[in-house]
Formats: structure tokens, sequence, C-alpha cells
């Protein structure tokens, strides 16, 4: 490796020092989690009979969580409760209102700050202690084989398919009938392909963990303790994309996006500051050119995004965060070689440096002032409409 490149990679992980959260954000996030899978198993409860299984999703089971710009801010946590029974054996508004009560009789027995709400696919909780943590739990049922079939048809293995799960949405025509043609999702699919993606690069921790005894097998190690130089760059990207947005949140990419093109673009790279710039470069090439513009790897029909389709804008926002990300991963580069690079991790990433860090990388950028000129590439801007060509 150059001193270039490892004083890069060193300056990463110092700005991931302060936007990562603690590890214990996460281990209360799995308790939330497991509470509420204990409340819909238990005896009295109305689903008990459907064999609730609660599956944790989002940024806090990838291990990509970073802090909020602001200290009011909530964490979002999210999982899917899937109900063994067929698609059509109630209505979406009955399984809905079931799951619902559960959800409600929840929120009372475990003083929330709020009354469960009711979203158009899910119910919100929110938590009243020392994290703000909102969660979205979102009522399920498995996937017919027919879907699965016809999933597998177009390339979804086996075990990414059979996760495929059919969900209830109050905007659905077809909301107050029996039918099969609720609408299908795969997040539970897509959780295990990102983790497939990023493993590999885990092994020597996750078994480093184990050997300490911090986990009793390698199977028990939760992928937010993996820390791959992928979810790593993940969380930078979300952070500068964060910035950049600060203003109109409306309108900044979302991060499953983010999540998935960078997965996608990830080859394995064992250097943080290789892989950033890397997955910065294959971005644009992962983007279709129509629908499904970003599709999840677990259902290709499913286009993480469908919005850009409602509001151009977003598509747009997300063109230009991508070049601006390029830009300024380009600047901080060129920066460790000058005085400046204090002034660029603020701007970027709105963060100072801390007087320890400081020291450190004023070591680094005397070596790098002396090194040959930077060989880590970023390429110029592409044009947005050259995808897939």
């Amino acid at each position: 490796m150059t001193d270039t490149k490892a004083a890069f990679t060193a300056l990463l992980k110092f700005v991931v020092e302060h936007i990562d959260i603690p590890l214990s954000y996460y281990q209360k996030a799995a308790v939330r989690h497991r509470s509420l899978g204990d409340w819909l198993c238990r005896r009295e409860s109305r689903v008990a009979h459907l064999s609730p299984h609660v599956s944790p999703q989002g940024s806090f089971r990838y291990g990509t969580v970073i802090r909020p710009l602001t200290a009011d801010a909530e964490y979002d946590l999210d999982n899917v409760t899937t109900l063994k029974l067929p698609k059509d054996a109630m209505t979406q508004r009955q399984l809905k209102d079931l799951y619902g009560l559960e959800i409600k009789d929840y929120a009372r027995a475990h003083d929330m700050c709020a009354p469960a709400e009711e979203k158009n696919r899910c119910w919100r909780l929110k938590y009243a202690d020392e994290v703000s943590f909102h969660l979205d739990t979102l009522p399920s049922v498995p996937e017919d084989a027919a879907r699965i079939a016809a999933l597998m048809a177009v390339g979804v293995p086996r075990d990414l398919a059979e996760r495929a799960i059919a969900i209830t949405d109050r905007r659905h025509p077809l909301y107050d009938q029996k039918t099969l043609a609720l609408l299908s999702s795969n997040p539970r699919g897509f959780a295990r392909w990102f983790e497939q993606q990023a493993r590999p690069i885990a092994v020597s921790r996750i078994r480093q963990l184990v050997e300490s005894r911090a986990y009793a097998t390698v199977d028990d190690v939760p992928p937010y303790e993996w820390k791959t130089p992928l979810q790593v760059a993940i969380q930078l990207l979300k952070r500068h994309r964060d910035v950049m947005f600060v203003d109109t949140p409306d309108l900044a990419p979302i991060s499953m996006i983010i999540t998935n093109l960078a997965a996608q673009a990830y080859r394995g790279e064992v250097d943080l500051g290789e892989a950033l710039s890397n997955i910065l470069e294959t971005m644009p090439s992962l983007v279709r050119p129509s629908a499904p513009r970003v599709p999840n790897p677990a259902d290709p029909a499913e286009d993480y995004a469908d919005r850009w389709r409602q509001d151009p804008r977003l598509e747009r926002s997300f063109w230009a965060w991508h070049a601006q990300a390029k830009a300024d991963v380009a600047r901080l580069v060129r920066a460790l070689g000058s005085g400046t690079l204090e002034v660029e991790v603020k701007r970027v990433f709105r963060l100072e440096l801390t007087e320890a860090e400081s020291r450190a990388t004023g070591r680094l950028v005397s070596v790098v002032s002396a090194a040959p000129a930077p060989d880590i590439h970023i390429a110029s801007a592409p044009r947005p409409w050259g995808h897939g060509e």
C-alpha cells in the first residue's frame, strides 16, 4: 500500500469513529426486536397460532447506522413480522388490523411515549428512553409457491427467493378483498444477499470475536459486529449525503439505494479507501436506464428507485450527490499533502478531528508530502443518460 493510500484510509477511519454509533445501540435495537417477538408469541397473543417470526431489517441489521446530524433526530428501527397463513386467507385490512391490535397492546404495556401509529404498510412504535428510537414493524405473510418459482426463474437463488413476502398496503385497490394479488417484497432476501456480499471479508474478525468468547459460535456474530470496508464505506457515503442535503432532506438519496448500489459495486477490497473509491466509480453502471432502475437483487421487479418516476427531482438529486461525493473524495486525497485537510474534513463530513487525530494526521501529511503522487483513481463524473449503454 502506498503512503497516500495508507494516509487516506487512516483519515477515513478517523471520520468513522466520529459518525459511528456505540455498540450498545445495536444491542438495544436487538433487544427491541426480541421483545416484540416474545410479545407476539406469548400465550395470550391473537397471532400466536400463526407462528409469528420477527426479522430485523434496515441499517441496524446491516451494521451501517450513523449518528444523525441533529441531536433531536430519531434512530429508525425496522422489522418484518411474517405470519404463517395463505395470502388470500384474510383481506389486507383484516391482517393489518389484527396485527395492529397486538402492536397497540404492546405499546401500552411497554410505556411507549405515544400510541402505536398506523402507516400505509406498517405500524410505528416510539420508545421513551435515553436513545430516541422508533420502530416500523411490517406485517406480512409468506409468498406462495408460484411467486417463489417466478423469482427463481429470473435467476434469484432459492435461499433468497424463499424469503419473499406478501405485504399489506392500505393504498392498494383490493385492500378490502381477499386476493392473491398482494404487493410482493423481499427485504429478508435482500438482507441475506447483503450479508453474503460482506461476510467473506469479515471471516477473520468473526473468528476473533468467537476466540475471545464474545460469541459462542461464528453463526452467533451479528453483521453489525463485522465492520467490513463495505459497511464502513456505506456509513461514509450516508454521512456525506446527510451533510449535502441537511437543508433539503426530502430530496436526499434514500439509504436503501446507496446500500444496494454499494453492495453490488463492492469487490471484496480490504482497504477502506480503495473500497470507497471503487464503489463510487462503479455505482453509475449499476443504475438501469429503465424501470426497475435500482432493483432488489432478491426480487428484480422490486425497484428501490420507484419514487424517481413520481418525482424527477429525486433522480437529479441522486446524480448530483454522486458527482459531489466523487469530487469530494478526490479533494480529500489532494488535501492530504496540503494545509487544507481539516477544512475539507469539516466541509465534507461536518466534523472536527480531535487533537490526537490532528497530530496523527499531521504525521501522515508529512509522509504524504514527500511521497509520490496519489495513485487513487477518481474519474470524472459520468453522464447520467449514458448508463447501460
